[in-house]
């Protein structure tokens, strides 16, 4: 289980109190993957948020001719899963072990009876997740048009 102080310094649990963060430090497993170890394939419905802990993440997309696209290296305070977590479907990518890593999980069933429960506080870590997605989905669009406009000049 996880320390409150090292809570507080993952962005999803930045607005909350040492009472809240006892709760969600309560629905927090702490797993370590081994170096090489495939967290998930591509397409795979396991579900449940991440968060590093240590090590680090490849995060890939198979191409049409079946390589492998490295899409991003996650590493400490980064998460994945997020989506799933969220939306209840499949990986939209494929996440592995780069060395031995060490993540908070916290599986959509924990998640979801969280909410439920402690609306509240399940509120303001969605408002966190939420912010993270944007800054993501923006600096994916950024990368997007500077791609583009390479092609074009």
């Amino acid at each position: 289980m996880p320390t409150l102080q090292r809570l507080r310094k993952i962005s999803l649990f930045r607005d909350l109190s040492d009472s809240e963060l006892k709760k969600v430090s309560a629905i927090i497993k702490d797993v370590t993957f081994p170096k090489g170890t495939v967290v998930w394939e591509e397409g795979s419905r396991q579900q449940g948020l991440h968060i590093i802990n240590s090590g680090k993440f490849r995060v890939t997309r198979k191409t049409k001719d079946g390589n492998k696209q490295v899409l991003a290296i996650l590493k400490k305070d980064n998460f994945f899963g997020e989506l799933s977590l969220l939306d209840g479907r499949s990986h939209s990518a494929s996440v592995e072990a780069v060395e031995r890593s060490k993540v908070f999980v916290i599986k959509k069933a924990d998640m979801d009876k969280f909410l439920q429960e402690n609306p509240h506080i399940a509120y303001k870590i969605v408002c966190d997740l939420a912010i993270e997605i944007c800054e993501i989905l923006r600096s994916m669009n950024d990368k997007f048009m500077n791609m583009v406009e390479y092609l074009w000049d």
